[in-house]
């Protein structure tokens, strides 16, 4: 499957400077996940409500395996 459909990411400044002491990966980098064409998206059920459906990405960047935790 081709996507050629923009994505605009968006995140909490402070979640992003948190992010990056704890794992060392700025969201600016962690976005690039999405683009790995053998990510694997799966439901965060543990942290999922009601209202909102919580997600992981799993994908490679570089060398390595990023998880990415989302919403949209």
């Amino acid at each position: 499957m081709c996507m050629n459909k923009k994505i605009k990411f968006e995140w909490d400044a402070n979640k992003n400077m948190l992010n990056q002491k704890k794992h060392n990966v700025p969201f600016e980098i962690a976005q690039y996940a999405f683009t790995d064409d053998n990510r694997v998206i799966l439901e965060d059920i543990e942290h999922s409500t009601k209202t909102e459906k919580r997600y992981y990405c799993l994908g490679k960047i570089g060398e390595g395996i990023v998880t990415v935790r989302f919403t949209y």
